[in-house]
């Protein structure tokens, strides 16, 4: 790939000590492995080990996650991949204001029972509607989503949101779990 210089970080101690040379590698399975990073620095102009604990490692464990779901095939380009920094946990923010007074699934809703799009959407937006609607059904008045385990949970806009997570955070004891922990408990009970 060309690379001169490189930085490598890992989650573990002992292995980024023994790689420095501040440690000895004594487990004789290792030993092979060792070797042969030894012989691999010396393709590098420049190459550093650094030691970062896994609480400052989720970045790195969340590529990992998404590189071991990836199939790279022959003559696949992969493009540089934008990330954007949230100031709070994307759960937080999956309940917004409905300024236009129409719950977050009024388009899913108005396709499964007009087989209508939203004004102005692209076909892009169109196929994306009829996928998402797939994993949707109204019963009565109420649409539900199915959940992969075939739990149907009841889509609800933000004031029946707010009121559901007002009756089970709120009690004699006050709060009691975490936002994340909230939210897991609300798609239990069959809310989405």
């Amino acid at each position: 790939m060309g690379v001169a210089k490189l930085k490598v970080f890992g989650d573990s101690a002992l292995i980024i000590l023994q790689t420095v040379g501040e440690w000895k590698t004594k487990d004789a399975k290792l030993l092979l492995y060792h070797k042969y990073l030894e012989d691999l620095v010396k393709e590098f102009d420049k190459i550093s080990f650094e030691y970062l604990p896994r609480s400052h490692n989720q970045f790195s464990d969340a590529l990992a996650t998404l590189s071991s779901m990836l199939q790279v095939t022959d003559g696949l380009e992969v493009k540089p991949m934008k990330i954007k920094v949230l100031s709070k946990s994307a759960y937080c923010m999956t309940v917004t204001e409905e300024p236009d007074r129409k719950p977050w699934y009024y388009d899913i809703m108005n396709y499964i029972t007009k087989q209508e799009f939203p004004e102005g959407s692209t076909q892009a937006d169109r196929k994306y509607i009829t996928k998402m609607a797939s994993k949707f059904f109204i019963s009565g008045e109420n649409l539900y989503k199915r959940s992969y385990d075939s739990v149907l949970l009841r889509c609800v806009d933000v004031a029946q949101a707010t009121q559901i997570m007002q009756e089970i955070n709120e009690g004699v004891c006050g709060r009691h779990m975490n936002r994340r922990m909230l939210a897991k408990k609300i798609m239990r009970i069959g809310y989405y």
